[in-house]
């Protein structure tokens, strides 16, 4: 059996359905960053406005996930179903950083159902459809297929279909709307722009997380304006998105651009973190410690009217600073490269080792 197919309940059985043995109680535990819910509350004006579907978005996709880890346990247990399920959520702390675990607990149960019950399901499902169902699926299909002869027209009744629908086969024909709008839009025209970013993150947290993920990564390794490049960054993070396997990709890229929003990206947390992660962050903190060196250049020259020479360098802007400045006057990048309001990667190294050491300590 697929652990997909393991059946969870909040009661102690289900309707008409003999339990045969009960195996074992289990539990799953994810850790989320707190940072999610704080960024908002203070980012978020009206939660209970358009913004209010991706936040509840976010605490559907903790749970879920959560019951996603219990059923893998009950799998491997050699049970068909999950009895009792409760989750429960609790703070945790270390080194002043604050994490919530949320934990699924229930038991594991081997359960006797009907024959072919699933099978007979799904045909009724099949040969049954409704009117209302008949038009959802009918206006899907029509997006889909204007989006591919370049006729699909981007307007409030569009964001709020494909929202309500996850409509995922939009995935990249979105992002690719972004980022034509965000070219063609004037510095003047930022509430528009910024519109837009929202409906673009509500979108992508609505949608299969995977679907989103490939397709908002791979526009972020292509070859993109610098503009659209951080703007497509700001999705990600503010959609939730952050995945420590296309983020290695990033900085593993030949280009510093690109590097530079994975190691933005990579400052933020995710929504849950399983054992799994912890090797991966290991690598990544690993590759920035190794590879991340000056641009600049460091060197001397003469005192004016002295022989006694003093320390300068050169920014990769071409631009002279006096050895003690950290930051360049001209370009405003330190010697790494990084803007005065970047996460620099040994930064980024100190708090990728800390959620290390934390994690290990909490998930097996």
């Amino acid at each position: 059996m697929q652990e997909k197919k393991i059946k969870v309940t909040t009661t102690s059985g289900f309707e008409n359905v003999e339990i045969i043995e009960y195996l074992e109680p289990i539990s799953a535990h994810i850790v989320v960053g707190m940072n999610i819910f704080k960024d908002f509350f203070g980012g978020i004006t009206d939660i209970f406005g358009g913004n209010s579907s991706t936040y509840e978005n976010t605490l559907a996709s903790i749970n879920q996930s959560v019951i996603n880890q219990l059923r893998k346990k009950a799998y491997s247990t050699g049970a068909n179903s999950v009895v009792g399920l409760k989750i429960d959520n609790d703070e945790i702390g270390a080194k002043g950083k604050s994490m919530m675990m949320v934990t699924a607990t229930g038991t594991a149960v081997i359960a006797k159902f009907p024959e072919k019950s699933l099978e007979l399901e799904k045909d009724k499902k099949l040969n049954n459809i409704s009117n209302e169902t008949f038009e959802i699926l009918y206006q899907r299909k029509k997006y889909i297929d204007k989006s591919l002869n370049n006729t699909l027209r981007v307007n409030g009744e569009f964001w709020s279909f494909v929202k309500k629908h996850k409509v995922g086969e939009l995935a990249d024909f979105v992002v690719e709307h972004f980022e034509k709008s965000a070219l063609e839009l004037q510095d003047f025209q930022l509430e528009t722009l910024n519109k837009l970013k929202n409906h673009t993150i509500e979108y992508y947290t609505s949608i299969d997380y995977n679907i989103a993920v490939e397709s908002l990564y791979k526009k972020l390794n292509s070859d993109l304006n610098l503009k659209v490049r951080n703007h497509i960054s700001e999705i990600i993070i503010k959609s939730n998105l952050i995945d420590y396997d296309k983020i290695l990709n990033l900085i593993e890229n030949s280009d510093f651009l690109t590097q530079k929003n994975g190691i933005q990206i990579c400052s933020n947390n995710k929504i849950n973190y399983d054992s799994t992660d912890i090797h991966k962050i290991q690598k990544i903190a690993n590759f920035i410690d190794s590879n991340f060196k000056e641009r600049g250049e460091k060197t001397t020259k003469k005192k004016m009217l002295s022989s006694k020479e003093i320390d300068i360098w050169i920014c990769e802007c071409g631009k002279e600073n006096n050895g003690f400045d950290e930051i360049c006057s001209k370009c405003k990048n330190d010697i790494f490269g990084f803007n005065e309001n970047d996460t620099k990667p040994k930064e980024l190294s100190i708090v990728l080792n800390d959620k290390i050491e934390i994690l290990g300590k909490i998930l097996k």
